[in-house]
């Protein structure tokens, strides 16, 4: 795995946090409850019903709904070759 692919990973998973983040300061405009109960609860929700939403438009609709996430390329991790137990690393 390359420091490429780690930075994506982390800002792909970052950018749905914010989105989440602002979907809960939209949110508590129109309800009156405990605010920081409200704004975690909303933040949670909100960010991973957009990852979920735009990570599968992604996968089964266009790859140009990446770009929600922050990129349009997900991370590609390259298989690690196996080696037998009790055998050292090639």
């Amino acid at each position: 795995m390359t420091v490429y692919d780690v930075l994506v990973s982390l800002w792909r998973t970052a950018v749905p946090i914010v989105v989440g983040w602002v979907a809960a300061l939209l949110a508590h405009i129109y309800v009156d409850v405990d605010e920081v109960a409200l704004s975690q609860a909303l933040v949670g929700v909100f960010g991973v019903i957009y990852y979920g939403l735009f990570r599968l438009l992604e996968a089964k609709v266009s790859p140009a709904f990446g770009w929600f996430l922050g990129l349009a390329k997900p991370p590609a991790y390259p298989a690690r070759p196996t080696t037998p137990i009790g055998q050292p690393p090639v």
